[in-house]
């Protein structure tokens, strides 16, 4: 028998030895048991072993891609529709309805993000001691009663109130949903689920605008009710519905859930153990958290690395602005977007399947960042001709997207000596790249400064 290198081969029971044999009495060929058709390896740190097939740990994974990645990758979409229904109830009527006048739109889009600053530590840090079949619901619940009130708004003053709120309801999805993948998915599953995750994010910032458009041309004025206020009724809708399919399908962790039998529960624990990732809750005080976070020669370059990504994907944002600075009408410069957008997903997603595939993350993460600061490079050389800038910006973006989700997955795999600590410092860097958008706009990329920035 093949064994693994990591864990003493344990004799098999007289009762696993038969069904063993019995399930291959049924072959004309004679039963060689191979690695690859069972697994040996030690549940935790007891002397309990488990054996399994490698079809067993398959249909785990799918059971969790049904459930979890699907709550993941649609949460991830309807939170960027809701971040951006603001801009596009603006343009909808939205700024006339309600007398919007002189920089009050900016103040909330300001309050949003101090509230979305505030709880992300918070918030991860609850989600860890909580179960995450509940907690997370619960935000999108919260988050959808917010949402639904955005369309009863009859005052500036009142949407400052639920903008703020929404910031802070907000604020703990993301880094809580990366946490809880990082609590199932081994190493050679992770990129790639971050990748899709990272995508369905995108595909919220389009669809907010196209979702406007048609409630504009079929629902304004039904019911008596304004195109841009059936936005808000619609976002808080779907983000209802995904509640209920949370609270109904999310898992907690590899030991306490309860749509998984025991043989499925001692596979998720087996699989992450053997990785050296911690899969308890509330196996450190926080005191001894808080000292093991100071003290991790990592977190630093983690944290910084993961801000000055989102500082530079600030500029994966201006490609329309500069298109029409340099003489292309709005429908062009709108046009120009969309191949950009489709090759960054395509190389976010690629790139999170070949870190996967080679079980590399920085082999993943300094090539593209490489490409991008040639990008970045022949962006601060050309504006004309526009063919060169704009190959140069494809580049960049594609550079910075297909790093995002490799470099959040390495951070995963770094810090898991506890689920405490995963979730503190993801939430940490998520504070930390997230307050780059509070002054960078307005520094880095002032419109005034279009097209020469």
């Amino acid at each position: 028998m093949t064994k693994d290198n990591n864990v003493k081969a344990p004799l098999l029971s007289q009762q696993e030895d038969n069904d063993i044999w019995t399930s291959s009495s049924s072959s004309s060929h004679s039963f060689q048991l191979e690695e690859s058709d069972i697994n040996l390896q030690e549940l935790g740190n007891s002397q309990h072993y488990v054996a399994y097939s490698i079809e067993e740990e398959k249909q785990l994974v799918r059971k969790l891609d049904r459930r979890l990645l699907i709550f993941a990758m649609l949460g991830n979409l309807i939170k960027t529709m809701d971040n951006t229904n603001l801009s596009n109830a603006y343009i909808s009527g939205m700024e006339e309805d309600l007398n919007i006048q002189g920089k009050q739109y900016n103040w909330m889009t300001v309050l949003f993000m101090i509230g979305y600053l505030i709880m992300q530590i918070p918030s991860n840090m609850l989600l860890s001691r909580f179960r995450p079949s509940r907690y997370l619901p619960l935000l999108e619940l919260i988050w959808c009663i917010l949402t639904l009130s955005m369309a009863c708004v009859q005052s500036v003053n009142a949407i400052y109130l639920l903008r703020f709120l929404l910031g802070a309801f907000e604020a703990g999805f993301y880094p809580g949903i990366v946490f809880l993948i990082g609590t199932w998915y081994s190493g050679k599953e992770l990129g790639k689920r971050n990748a899709w995750i990272t995508i369905f994010g995108s595909l919220g910032s389009a669809l907010s605008g196209l979702i406007q458009a048609a409630l504009l041309k079929i629902a304004d004025g039904a019911l008596g009710i304004s195109g841009w206020r059936w936005l808000f009724l619609f976002d808080g809708l779907i983000t209802f519905l995904l509640a209920y399919f949370g609270y109904k399908y999310l898992p907690d962790y590899p030991s306490t859930t309860h749509w998984l039998n025991s043989k499925e529960k001692e596979i998720a624990i087996v699989r992450l153990n053997r990785e050296g990732r911690e899969t308890k809750q509330n196996t450190w005080k926080s005191q001894h958290i808080f000292q093991s976070l100071v003290f991790n020669k990592y977190i630093y370059f983690l944290i910084f690395g993961w801000t000055m990504l989102h500082l530079s994907m600030g500029g994966a944002h201006v490609l329309g602005i500069i298109a029409k600075r340099v003489g292309y009408d709005a429908i062009t410069a709108n046009l120009f977007t969309s191949p950009d957008m489709a090759i960054s997903m395509l190389a976010g997603l690629g790139n999170g399947y070949l870190s996967d595939y080679f079980q590399t993350r920085i082999g993943c993460i300094i090539p593209p960042l490489s490409i991008s600061i040639i990008g970045f490079s022949l962006l601060a050389a050309f504006i004309q001709p526009f063919g060169i800038f704009y190959f140069a910006y494809i580049i960049m973006h594609a550079g910075l997207a297909a790093t995002a989700p490799v470099a959040m997955t390495w951070a995963s795999e770094i810090m898991q000596e506890s689920i405490e600590l995963r979730a503190l410092s993801i939430a940490i860097m998520n504070t930390s790249s997230s307050s780059m958008y509070t002054w960078a706009p307005l520094v880095l990329w002032p419109v005034t400064d279009a097209p020469h920035y």
